[in-house]
């Protein structure tokens, strides 16, 4: 299987590629792909030129839109550029800026995920190294500071959990494992969510440009049709093109933003 080619040296096809539509979408995941990987979330931050490249974008007629596991108020406040769509939580929480949030999360699931996180909150709380993180729609384990020995305390927990509640989605991200109500909602559904409402408005061909770097990310690449770009260390991919890091992004952006109108 051919693998994906170098997005910056390939810089040339992608930007024709750009130039035979009438309007490119470009939506990005945040951590790992925007901002570098940080020892705990909240320590996460946008780099200063990062965001910079990103208010330039958003001030052309460009679709922008950053896509994250993280609560939505939580990208918002780190991302914080005007003019963009924001999409949280897998896709289950999105909102454009200064428009009403969207939710594509039901009060059952609702009310699944909340039973979820208190069972998780009452199992793993003496347990050392993690930080679990309840999102409404989601449950996040971290285990990016436990021992191995916890590690396999949290492995049994939720082991056990999936047993009882098979209509759960487990999905593996960098150091973590993310819980969902379901496998029906993903960040590619939110992506084209924002599509059909920005289509009703412009009516234009789109090419569709996503950026990620995790197992979360590659639901999307696998199912768009556009320019996908996994983001960090080489591996069995779905995506077109790779970027070697959240720096080769930054250029990408910069390049980007030359290209657009």
């Amino acid at each position: 299987m051919k693998g994906p080619r170098h997005l910056l040296a390939a810089w040339g096809d992608v930007e024709r590629r750009m130039r035979s539509v009438d309007q490119v979408a470009l939506f990005i995941d945040f951590d790992g792909t925007l901002a570098p990987i940080a020892p705990w979330p909240d320590q996460v931050r946008l780099p200063p030129r990062t965001r910079e490249q990103l208010e330039l974008i958003a001030r052309k007629d460009t679709m922008i839109g950053v896509v994250s596991g993280r609560r939505l108020a939580d990208l918002r406040t780190r991302v914080s550029v005007g003019g963009i769509w924001y999409v949280g939580t897998h896709g289950y929480f999105l909102r454009r800026s200064g428009g009403p949030t969207v939710t594509l999360l039901n009060p059952e699931q609702r009310a699944e995920m909340a039973k979820v996180g208190r069972r998780l909150a009452r199992e793993l709380h003496d347990v050392p190294g993690i930080l679990l993180e309840s999102k409404q729609a989601t449950v996040a384990v971290h285990y990016r500071h436990a021992s191995r020995q916890n590690y396999r305390k949290v492995f049994a927990s939720i082991s056990q959990l999936l047993k009882d509640h098979p209509e759960l989605d487990l999905l593996p991200g960098k150091k973590v494992w993310e819980l969902f109500p379901s496998a029906c909602v993903n960040k590619w559904t939110a992506i084209q969510y924002i599509l059909r409402l920005e289509q009703r408005v412009r009516k234009s061909c789109w090419l569709v440009i996503y950026l990620g770097d995790d197992a979360m990310d590659e639901r999307v690449f696998s199912q768009m049709q556009g320019i996908s770009v996994v983001v960090g260390r080489h591996r069995r991919t779905a995506a077109e093109f790779f970027l070697n890091s959240t720096a080769e992004v930054e250029k990408f952006l910069e390049k980007f933003s030359e290209a657009v109108k």
